[in-house]
């Protein structure tokens, strides 16, 4: 699992956050928010699945069905 992500992450293209907003009712795309949950609890992106990022490699198959779609991934940083 660890070489998926890591080659996700390699071919990824950035995506603004007026894209994501503009997006939040397309099922199409999964909003993943990688910050701490306390952070999460504090402030995220309507309809983002928190994973924070040290779940990722052990989590990520649980809570996205389809590494297919598109899977757009924020964190604390500017969004």
């Amino acid at each position: 699992m660890k070489t998926e992500l890591r080659e996700t992450v390699a071919h990824g293209e950035t995506i603004s956050r007026e894209e994501i907003l503009a997006r939040l009712e397309d099922r199409a795309l999964v909003i993943l928010n990688v910050m701490a949950k306390e952070t999460f609890a504090d402030r995220h992106i309507p309809g983002s699945i928190n994973l924070p990022i040290v779940d990722v490699q052990t989590r990520a198959r649980q809570l996205i069905a389809n590494f297919n779609q598109e899977i757009a991934v924020y964190c604390a940083g500017a969004t």
